[in-house]
């Protein structure tokens, strides 16, 4: 259950969007907020045999800054736990802000990492920032993304439609849990979809002539994925959740599931980033690109490759 929860801030009041998200989880399970800031310490200017060379006013000027960080996360926790009345920790150390984020998440065995797709340095709507898009291509642990373009900011968390997108794979499924966990918690109803990418083969004209009902293979994928969905669906009901199934046949699985998401304007998405046709690189297209344009909060997994 979503119990540990874990915040990266980074000083704006963009990224502390995300706390009213984790405070409203975490009072729901009876859990606790970790809010974490990441202090860069300065750049090595310079350097001789002996080591790296600090003016004294650049060392005072670096331990400022350090202390200013720790007690903007420390002064923010005091403030959040009161409002909330929920337990929540500050948390200001050095390193890359992506790579405490990962590292800290394990460390606390955090259940979720609620976080903004952009902080202070700034963001295009059509791009993830770099620190959200480092720790979802890192971490193993469940990120909750809140876009930065969301047209109702002002809104309370409280997502009852969430829409799963599956594609036959167990890296796919790998999601499940957490959405479990989050449709139970917020009293969400769970929206599976699959898309079947019908396979074109160069001799259209052969396959199309030949003496079979199916030539392509579409209805018989399209059945085994109802049925494939339904049984994780009854998996889902049987935790009290509202599950409706649905599976469409489309050449682009991308531009299908955003549809999918114009017609059923479901209130947050769940994908993980590995699976049969995504993650090849990174997120790969379908994960891409509803993380970047669905304009709604993103349940994001990756999960192991072994």
């Amino acid at each position: 259950m979503l119990r540990t929860i874990l915040v990266p801030l980074d000083g704006s009041a963009l990224a502390e969007r995300a706390i009213s998200v984790a405070c409203e989880l975490a009072r729901r399970t009876g859990g606790a907020v970790h809010l974490v800031r990441a202090h860069v310490p300065i750049a090595v200017v310079g350097a001789t045999a002996e080591g790296a060379l600090f003016s004294q006013e650049m060392l005072a000027a670096d331990e400022a800054i350090r202390k200013r960080a720790a007690g903007y996360v420390t002064a923010l926790a005091t403030k959040v736990a009161g409002e909330w009345g929920i337990r929540v920790t500050p948390i200001s150390e050095d390193g890359s802000p992506a790579g405490l984020v990962t590292d800290l998440a394990d460390r606390i065995r955090a259940d979720l990492i609620v976080m903004t797709t952009h902080g202070a340095g700034g963001f295009a709507p059509d791009w993830l920032g770099s620190v959200a898009d480092a720790v979802i291509r890192h971490s193993r642990r469940p990120v909750l993304t809140l876009p930065a373009n969301d047209a109702h900011p002002e809104r309370p968390f409280a997502p009852k439609k969430i829409l799963v997108t599956l594609d036959g794979s167990e890296h796919s499924e790998a999601i499940l849990p957490i959405v479990r966990d989050l449709a139970v918690t917020m009293s969400a109803a769970v929206e599976l979809v699959r898309v079947v990418a019908p396979y074109v083969p160069g001799d259209v004209v052969t396959h199309l002539t030949a003496d079979r009902p199916d030539p392509f293979g579409v209805d018989a994928e399209t059945l085994a994925a109802k049925t494939s969905l339904e049984e994780i669906a009854g998996q889902l009901r049987g935790s009290g959740i509202p599950v409706t199934t649905t599976v469409r046949v489309d050449l682009s699985p991308t531009r299908s599931l955003l549809n999918e998401v114009k017609d059923l304007n479901p209130d947050c998405l769940a994908i993980a980033t590995q699976g049969r046709g995504l993650s090849r690189v990174f997120l790969g297209s379908v994960a891409d690109k509803l993380l970047r344009s669905s304009g709604r909060p993103v349940l994001v997994l990756r999960p192991p490759t072994n």
